[in-house]
């Protein structure tokens, strides 16, 4: 399994529209007829799960297929037999019924597809067959063709260097359903580490896939010493902004016009991810040493981190499962143990899930602007402020920066918004031609965490110039998502204005 290595597992399916003018942008999923067209579905998926598999006695969901769906998660990226992927074992049987169990769930499919060949058991033949001897075409919506072949090179299975052209063959067996190859955040410097893993055949293998996709875990990662983020002795490192900023850079790598999306944290270990590189962790104090990165990320800290996928551009979220104690461990599975602490995962799951879905048309919407404050890899790269499209954002703390999305639906603008360091600070957002609007909260993630200190239904008068501020990050909730509605009752904001740059 890709996380027992330096790298943690598959990233999903997830999509940004990339055009130099808003006029330009069109739906995201039009490239591939075979994939969900409404504007009311986004990709929120799991890797790697067995369908019929059981979650155990007191479990909130019956089957792995039943807790993907009872989570609101709407996508598998391959179907595990047992031991991974090998589905199906015969060509265009559905072996042990495992795909239909995900049909009758309601969850699509985006099976592992053989590329040396279109004639195997797994190949993309067999998988359309699979789809067609039940009557769920409509529910195959896209192929994985790997994971992570940074960590292969070096070695006889490097296939890196010749992602673009396998890709380029696999186009000729399906072009109306994409095809995924999951990356390590090598943006980060993760699988840069040998002469045939350099930066331009990374690049090259992103930029031929359809879908771009990386995974990284940044707060349990023992992995982000080349950060430089400040050691306080009893407290997790201060690291989820490597997750927005990666996310930014996949889109800066891509191809113009490539969705880009990112595996997030769940609330387990991912497979043990967070004690390798020589890490012991107390799961008591949620502690590991001697990297001061964390056992399981949060409940708030997963919706923080999901959220500021989203902010930076990401159009879906992918979802790691698997804990030591069980692969399916993140809906709820009783088998390894820990039922109360799986349980509250999935519930928490449900929750992040349930409320992107509430944003769906508005976060498949236009992008008017987007920007960050952080600018590399280390701790202390950042400015106090970022200007894209409509949208310029800065920080009154010059130690927290943040990040910014505008989203145009239909007429009304969305702003998503999020602190990136631990700590407090006014955010002021300036949304060119906007003057006078109003923009109300409509989600604050303290609602749910702390709902004492929830700012929902306060409104904001955007001055002369289209300004307004808020706080971010206060009492302790570090990371804070925020959305906005902007609204106006005068006329329409002009048309042709700055070119958003994704």
């Amino acid at each position: 399994m890709p996380a027992m290595m330096k790298y943690s597992p598959f990233a999903a399916v997830a999509f940004l529209l990339v055009n130099v003018c808003l006029s330009a942008q069109t739906s995201v999923y039009s490239a591939w007829p075979n994939f969900p067209q409404s504007p009311s579905f986004f990709p929120l998926a799991t890797w790697s799960l067995n369908p019929t598999r059981s979650l155990g006695s007191g479990a909130p969901f019956s089957t792995d297929a039943a807790g993907i769906a009872g989570t609101k998660m709407n996508i598998l990226v391959q179907i595990d037999n047992g031991g991974g992927a090998n589905y199906p074992t015969t060509f265009g049987v559905d072996t042990n019924g495992l795909f239909q169990a995900l049909v009758n769930q309601g969850v699509y499919v985006i099976p592992y597809a053989e590329y040396t060949d279109n004639t195997g058991v797994e190949s993309v033949a067999s998988q359309q067959a699979v789809a067609a001897s039940i009557g769920a075409t409509n529910y195959l919506i896209g192929y994985n063709l790997g994971d992570e072949p940074q960590k292969y090179c070096s070695t006889s299975s490097n296939v890196l260097s010749s992602i673009p052209t396998i890709v380029s063959t696999v186009h000729g067996y399906d072009g109306t359903r994409p095809f995924l190859w999951n990356h390590t955040d090598w943006a980060f410097g993760h699988g840069l580490n040998s002469p045939d893993c350099t930066l331009a055949y990374n690049i090259a293998a992103l930029q031929a896939v359809d879908i771009g996709s990386f995974d990284e875990y940044p707060l349990t990662s023992p992995w982000n010493g080349s950060s430089n983020i400040p050691f306080v002795s009893g407290q997790p490192q201060d690291s989820m902004w490597i997750q927005g900023w990666s996310v930014n850079q996949f889109i800066a790598d891509g191809r113009a016009g490539e969705p880009i999306s990112s595996w997030v944290e769940t609330g387990t270990d991912e497979l043990g991810y967070s004690e390798q590189n020589g890490s012991t962790c107390n799961a008591t104090t949620n502690l590991c040493s001697p990297y001061n990165n964390e056992y399981r990320a949060t409940a708030e800290q997963v919706n923080a981190e999901v959220w500021m996928t989203l902010v930076n551009g990401a159009m879906g979220v992918g979802y790691f499962c698997d804990d030591n104690l069980a692969y399916d461990f993140c809906i709820g599975s009783t088998v390894g143990g820990e039922a109360s602490i799986s349980a509250a995962i999935a519930a928490n799951l449900t929750y992040i899930n349930t409320t992107i879905l509430s944003y769906a048309p508005q976060l498949n919407s236009p992008v008017s602007g987007r920007c960050t404050m952080n600018t590399g890899t280390g701790y202390t790269n950042y400015t106090t402020s970022c200007s894209n499209g409509i949208l310029t954002m800065s920080t009154g703390t010059s130690t927290v920066p943040g990040s910014a999305i505008v989203k145009n639906s239909n007429g009304t603008l969305y702003l998503f918004a999020d602190s990136d360091r631990n700590g407090s600070a006014t955010m002021t957002f300036t949304l060119s031609g906007y003057s006078g609007a109003t923009a109300k909260v409509v989600y604050d993630s303290n609602a749910h965490y702390d709902a004492a200190h929830s700012s929902v239904g306060q409104a904001f008068t955007l001055n002369g110039s289209g300004q307004f501020s808020d706080t971010f990050g206060a009492n302790g909730h570090n990371y804070q998502p925020k959305i906005y509605m902007i609204t106006t009752g005068g006329p329409n904001p002009p048309t042709g204005l700055a070119a958003v740059v994704q």
